[in-house]
């Protein structure tokens, strides 16, 4: 099984890839090639960066390059996978092409999100610890005022298969991410976890 998630800045997404990796699933995210690519030119890891580099990186090689590469290091991975940080829809195009992954959108309402994202931002001491800077961040990673090779959340989500919201506590976002797991994947949490402990 392939699951690609999907959803704007702060929306609970890498909650749910930990989940998920604890559940036994290899979890891969096209943000970590871009990632590679900014240390590659020598760049700091600010979010401006992050969000440059990946958009170039698309026009130049295609807008499905970072699933592209980040497919390349599935190589024999046997077992079940997420990728995280999808971002673009030739992203999801080519994944469900070649893997016929499920896409799992994840959203919140802008201001739950504002306030995960500065606190987060807090804690690790990143780039960007204002109102305004989350603003800019997530207009352009939504995909406002962006090309077809930019960020483009909004259309991803719209290509979900189904769309998670994100408005209580992390306990009620795993809740409906298992019921999806069950429900629509045939996927046992519980029997996963049963099985891990034996």
């Amino acid at each position: 099984m392939v699951i690609g998630l999907v959803g704007p800045i702060a929306s609970g997404k890498g909650e749910v890839a930990k989940y998920l990796r604890d559940l036994g699933f290899t979890v891969l995210s096209l943000s970590d090639r871009v990632r590679e690519e900014v240390s590659a030119r020598g760049l700091p890891l600010s979010r401006e960066n992050l969000q440059n580099v990946g958009n170039d990186l698309r026009e130049i090689f295609g807008g499905h390059v970072l699933a592209e590469r980040t497919l390349e290091l599935l190589g024999s991975t046997d077992g079940n996978v997420v990728i995280d940080s999808i971002r673009n829809p030739s992203e999801i195009e080519f994944l469900r092409h070649v893997l016929g992954i499920t896409v799992i959108g994840i959203d919140a309402s802008p201001e739950l999100r504002m306030e995960w994202y500065l606190d987060r931002a807090w804690r690790r001491g990143e780039d960007g610890t204002s109102d305004a800077d989350f603003v800019r961040a997530n207009n352009r990673d939504l995909g406002l005022g962006e090309n077809n090779f930019g960020q483009q959340v909004v259309r991803c989500l719209e290509m979900a298969d189904v769309v998670i919201q994100n408005e209580d506590t992390k306990k009620h976002l795993l809740e409906a991410v298992d019921y999806y797991l069950i429900s629509e994947l045939g996927f046992s949490p519980e029997g996963t976890r049963r099985s891990k402990e034996k």
